[in-house]
């Protein structure tokens, strides 16, 4: 049966260069494995983002964007597999 895989970020939201449609059931393992991988990189563009932001902010709202920055960690990115068909 294929699948469609995703990856999500802490916020639920797809990456979006991290969905494979299609997915054959011998291929699902290393499919998974390669979109967890995008994670880091995903991850460190959004931390930069939102530390970037954070410069221009003060007090609590500077607070929240820079604490709000720590929850982009891959290991905090999930892999959603969806059977098609």
């Amino acid at each position: 049966m294929p699948y469609e895989i995703r990856l999500t970020d802490p916020n639920g939201y797809t990456v979006p260069t991290a969905v494979r449609y299609q997915v054959a059931d011998d291929q699902r393992e290393a499919t998974e494995q390669e979109l967890l991988g995008l994670a880091t990189e995903d991850a460190a563009q959004q931390r930069a983002a939102l530390l970037h932001n954070a410069e221009g902010l003060t007090g609590v709202s500077a607070e929240n964007t820079r604490a709000a920055a720590t929850q982009f960690r891959a290991t905090n990115y999930k892999i959603q597999a969806t059977p098609v068909g």
